[in-house]
């Protein structure tokens, strides 16, 4: 049983191995007349020519390849060419739409000094914010003041001369006098710089529309001019 097997096994294999040089032979026979050697031969270069056929192929896949590949790396640079087109400074936009604005980054003489009438309302908003920054400055020196008399704890009284305690109600009566006095000017010198009168002091001088971003430009730009001009304003020691 086992020797059958390995017969049949064998004439299996057999049968493969002849199956495609029958075929080759087949071919060849059209062609060389039933030619023994040389029909085997051409057989053998037709089997080349099937590699070949195959290197073509082979061939084919790869510029293919290189043609994705080349496809892959234009997209790629349309992409980046994109991204940084798209990635433009911001300032330089913010400044395009600032038009006259521009010109608030002079230096502050040229703010206290300037005679132009369409930046008369912003020279008064500066003016006039030092103003309220300098009064607000008087008034919190008052407080401080004040605050210092009146945390004074018993000891620190105690170690006081009679004068002194005597004196102490009416300094604290005083400042307080004074405090009120201060309040009154600095509400006063707050008038004209709220947002509103910024607002109408930017449109007043723009040749372009002021949205919210140039408003916060202004509002940066302009509170270094008021810090100047409120420490030109400030009492010499």
């Amino acid at each position: 049983m086992t020797n059958r097997k390995t017969v049949f096994a064998a004439l299996a294999a057999l049968a493969l191995l002849a199956s495609p040089a029958l075929a080759v032979a087949g071919g060849n026979g059209h062609s060389n007349g039933g030619g023994h050697s040389g029909g085997n031969g051409n057989g053998g270069a037709h089997g080349n020519s099937g590699t070949h056929g195959g290197s073509g192929a082979a061939h084919g896949k790869s510029s293919s390849a290189r043609g994705q590949v080349a496809k892959a790396t234009a997209e790629t640079s349309t992409v980046d060419t994109k991204t940084k087109v798209s990635s433009l400074p911001k300032e330089k936009n913010l400044h395009a739409k600032l038009g006259r604005l521009n010109s608030l980054q002079r230096n502050v003489n040229a703010y206290m000094n300037s005679k132009s009438k369409k930046f008369a309302a912003l020279q008064a908003f500066v003016t006039q914010s030092a103003k309220a920054k300098v009064a607000q400055a008087q008034l919190d020196a008052l407080n401080s003041q004040l605050d210092a008399l009146t945390s004074l704890t018993p000891d620190q009284i105690a170690a006081m001369s009679p004068e002194e305690q005597a004196a102490l109600p009416g300094q604290i009566s005083a400042l307080q006098d004074q405090i009120d006095a201060q309040q009154e000017v600095v509400d006063a010198a707050e008038v004209g710089t709220d947002p509103a009168a910024l607002d109408a002091a930017l449109t007043d001088m723009a040749n372009k529309p002021v949205d919210a971003e140039v408003t916060a430009w202004a509002q940066g730009v302009l509170a270094g001019k008021i810090d100047e001009t409120a420490a030109a304003m400030q009492p010499t020691p």
